[in-house]
């Protein structure tokens, strides 16, 4: 990764200096999906699957994961293994029983105290048996406004 900055001093011979900042960056963990979708209808089984994959030289230890809120979905954590690497998998499961969509984070702690927690987010929506297909019912369009014409015509 490749930066410049730019620096405003009050030195008139040097008004602007820029700065070059160049380094690698070692991505933390892979996560798949990146983000979970719980849509689906009332009376189903509403789940999705995360997987994260540590990608540091000391693979990292997931501690503890918390929901913000927590109230539309539990969460069960497994580690496993993927290609002889240590991984999780995350599985997000819909607990909300009535119509309607939510927004949460699931944040999750790791034993490297150099790294902020991973946030992944986590929406749904639940509707009525039947209405999954439905498209949203939009009223029709108004007919365009004709102006009328002044009731005397202009001397």
């Amino acid at each position: 990764m490749k930066k410049t900055i730019r620096v405003h001093t009050d030195d008139p011979k040097n008004a602007v200096i820029e700065l070059q900042l160049k380094g690698k960056v070692q991505l933390f963990a892979t996560i798949e999906p990146n983000r979970v979708n719980l849509n689906g209808t009332l009376g189903e089984t509403i789940s999705q699957t995360v997987t994260i994959i540590p990608e540091t030289e000391v693979p990292f230890k997931i501690l503890q994961v918390n929901a913000m809120k927590g109230l539309d979905f539990t969460h069960d954590l497994k580690e496993t293994e993927i290609e002889g690497k240590k991984a999780y998998k995350l599985t997000v499961v819909n607990k909300k029983e009535t119509e309607g969509r939510y927004y949460d984070k699931l944040i999750i702690l790791t034993d490297r105290s150099d790294h902020q927690p991973i946030i992944i987010i986590v929406s749904g929506e639940v509707r009525k048996p039947g209405t999954e297909n439905a498209e949203p019912v939009s009223p029709a369009p108004a007919e365009p406004e004709v102006p009328s014409a002044p009731a005397t015509a202009p001397k």
